[in-house]
């Protein structure tokens, strides 16, 4: 291939009678190429319309090359072998390069362990719910979602409120305990604010929960419990 403007000018010495072969000299190429371009066509294509396409670059030797299979196979033995400890390791085996490089490599090939397997928490059927806000800012607004999850069947019971206040609290609790059908025998709370007032473990103490909270609780307790936590 060659650029447009040898292209037009090839083409414009031909058009006013130049001779090839007089064409195939400036340019330091044999007849043979000039007339193979002619007949290709190669003087009225558009070559430069194409999208130039790169190879991929081959790759360049480093010091480090040598000993990757030393580090590939003590990292399979031990994965949690740190870069330092490595090139502790291959710069007793003669290694001289630096350890920017070595440190790259290894977050590269280090094998990634599997992930540990979910053990899904179990509770009898109606002993349990879960109960937690959750903060979701809108165009018009944050709400906060209240969420009642029993903890057997996973039933998800959900609300958003303006407010997480106690008012909210127990207007949603109350309306959580009418859709699943009755009360769980427990609520996990994860320190809701609403709920727990003081932290004093810290302080050899313990949390001090919210009094009106504790009247909400007593007052619920004869309540039937959950039937639709199957």
């Amino acid at each position: 291939m060659f650029r447009r403007e040898t292209r037009m000018l090839l083409r414009h010495y031909l058009e006013q009678g130049a001779s090839k072969s007089a064409l195939a000299r400036q340019l330091g190429v044999s007849r043979d190429t000039m007339h193979r371009w002619i007949r290709a066509g190669d003087l009225d294509r558009d070559l430069d319309s194409a999208a130039v396409r790169y190879g991929p670059r081959p790759p360049v030797p480093t010091k480090l090359d040598a000993y990757k299979p030393i580090i590939e196979a003590r990292l399979a033995a031990y994965p949690q072998l740190s870069a330092v400890r490595l090139l502790d390791e291959i710069r007793a085996a003669g290694y001289a390069g630096g350890y920017t490089q070595l440190k790259a490599f290894v977050r590269r090939v280090r094998p990634t362990p599997a992930p540990e397997p979910v053990i899904r928490f179990e509770t009898p059927a109606g002993r349990q719910a879960q109960v937690d806000f959750a903060r979701f800012r809108f165009p018009w607004g944050v709400r906060y979602a209240l969420l009642v999850v029993l903890g057997y069947s996973r039933l998800l019971w959900c609300r958003f409120y303006p407010r997480q206040d106690m008012a909210t609290l127990i207007d949603g609790l109350e309306d959580a305990f009418l859709y699943c059908g009755g009360v769980p025998q427990e609520l996990l709370f994860d320190q809701m604010k609403a709920v727990i007032t003081r932290d004093l473990r810290l302080e050899g103490g313990a949390l001090v929960r919210n009094a009106e909270f504790l009247r909400f609780a007593l007052s619920v307790a004869t309540m039937r419990p959950a039937h639709r936590a199957g």
